[in-house]
């Protein structure tokens, strides 16, 4: 969800927060308030509506991993569709702060945990399969879409890709963003399904995998 970390010019107006609306589910209409920063790009509202029309009934019950946070409104969006947890990772601290007054304005301590760092760090930590613990993750990777081309950047992301693809429980849904220049060929192989939307591409996948163990389909367990 995030974009550029330029520094302002000295003397530039100070950016006004402003507030991004819940769309749909049990806090459709709730309010997520957004700092107004260059270094954080929500996702479009028509976009972010498209994507969850998408997901349908398979977020319910899920665990939301937002990796890239900014304003944490995809990890809200998805507990308000029946997510019974999310886990937002944000490295900048205002940017955190801001998460933290939305969790307490909604109410959502004990389903929510905000992890102030960096997604590539942290990723292997909280992307782990647990026997005793199957329920299904919804990834989200919104880097800035710069990540994507950035020779060091994107190999990190396709590790991540790669370790939800082996990781995952049953059931479990993977949603990159990118731009409509990144050519989603490039994507770690797997069944993926792209949609555009003016500027944003969305590319989902489901990784098909028995929690951790890369087994045929035909395979019983």
């Amino acid at each position: 969800m995030k974009s550029n970390s330029r520094t302002k010019p000295k003397g530039t107006a100070k950016p006004k927060a402003t507030k991004l609306r819940i769309i749909g589910g049990d806090m459709g209409g709730r309010t997520v308030t957004y700092h107004g920063e260059e270094f954080t790009r929500p996702m479009r509202d028509s976009v972010r509506e498209n994507l969850f029309n998408i997901l349908g009934r398979g977020i319910r019950g899920t665990t939301a991993f937002d990796l890239f946070a900014g304003t944490g409104v995809l990890a809200f969006e998805a507990i308000s569709r029946g997510a019974v947890r999310a886990v937002a990772v944000e490295p900048v601290r205002k940017a955190a702060e801001q998460i933290r007054k939305t969790v307490d304005h909604l109410d959502l301590e004990s389903k929510f945990t905000l992890v102030q760092g960096d997604a590539f760090a942290v990723a292997n930590r909280l992307l782990q399969c647990s026997g005793e613990d199957d329920t299904p993750w919804v990834v989200f990777l919104s880097p800035p879409y710069r990540f994507w081309t950035d020779p060091e950047m994107f190999p990190k992301l396709s590790a991540i890709i790669r370790r939800v693809q082996s990781h995952a429980p049953p059931g479990s849904i993977l949603v990159a963003e990118t731009d409509h220049t990144f050519d989603t060929d490039r994507l770690p192989p797997g069944d993926w399904d792209v949609r555009v939307y003016g500027i944003t591409r969305l590319a989902f996948i489901e990784p098909g995998n028995h929690c951790g163990l890369n087994l045929p389909d035909s395979l019983e367990i």
